[in-house]
């Protein structure tokens, strides 16, 4: 694996892989040969305050409540949705354009190891949606150049708290999420 900060992304441009590491803002062409081991740092505690009344572990805001998984903790975009279904929840699905924003905030100090978390968005027929039961998908927030017919399951970029849409089979960290 690359070292803590750094991601491998395909750019379209230059028809091949770039290296960013989004704590510094480096960009490169050729994998990082130095910086910390990619371990992580140790999970953040749920404070009583933030789990209100929420189940431990789940962060309450909105009147719902939020998982974030653990720094290893990553998925594909099916397995996320099995991995929150198995918690009690579902995928994150935003009601308000803000709850990203909210998780962004909260990113920052609960630590994952993947730039992106999964949501429950997906395209369907050419149009995004939450899936069933759900609100419709309205004034979506994309990162600058999206969407670019790169993927078809919805995530956040955890450093802007915008949508960006990526292959099903990545695996990133997620968001599960349920009624308080």
């Amino acid at each position: 694996g690359l070292p803590y900060g750094w991601e491998k992304k395909f750019d379209a441009k230059i028809n091949g892989f770039i290296y960013i590491n989004h704590v510094t803002g480096e960009t490169r062409s050729s994998p990082p040969t130095h910086g910390s081991s990619g371990t992580g740092p140790a999970p953040v505690q749920v404070s009583a305050r933030e789990q209100g009344s929420c189940k431990p572990g789940w962060r309450y805001a909105f009147n719902f409540c939020y998982y974030i998984s653990a720094f290893a903790d990553i998925q594909s975009h099916s397995g996320a949705q099995a991995a929150c279904k198995q918690q009690g929840g579902e995928l994150f699905w935003s009601q308000f354009v803000f709850e990203s924003f909210f998780l962004k905030k909260t990113l920052q100090t609960v630590k994952t190891s993947t730039h992106f978390f999964w949501t429950n968005g997906e395209k369907h027929n050419g149009k995004w949606d939450w899936g069933t039961g759900h609100p419709a998908f309205t004034n979506p927030k994309w990162t600058s150049g999206q969407p670019d017919g790169s993927g078809t399951c919805l995530a956040v970029y955890t450093h802007t708290g915008f949508f960006d849409h990526q292959p099903c089979e990545t695996q990133y960290n997620y968001v599960c999420k349920t009624k308080a």
